[in-house]
């Protein structure tokens, strides 16, 4: 058996050979999401300070969601830096 044919061997056996990983997480999540927003389609009312308007419940919970995210990564920002500077 020569190296070439053994390599191939065990990149088989590791399953190099088949999609990526991040390929088949990319397609599902995909799919989640358009399920999400065709089965989320309704209007709601929304009020927020002095702002009142009509949006899509998937919209408002998109919004709610960078919110939260943006959130999380300000408190890590200010919560790193406050450990990293004992002053």
């Amino acid at each position: 058996m020569a190296k070439d044919e053994y390599e191939d061997e065990t990149e088989i056996a590791a399953g190099r050979n088949g999609p990526p990983i991040f390929l088949i997480l990319l397609i599902v999540v995909a799919i989640a999401t358009a399920i999400f927003i065709s089965q989320n389609r309704d209007r709601t009312n929304i009020e927020f300070l002095f702002f009142d308007f009509n949006s899509r419940v998937w919209t408002a919970l998109v919004v709610a969601l960078l919110l939260g995210v943006l959130l999380d990564r300000l408190i890590l920002m200010w919560w790193r830096r406050a450990r990293r500077d004992p002053d």
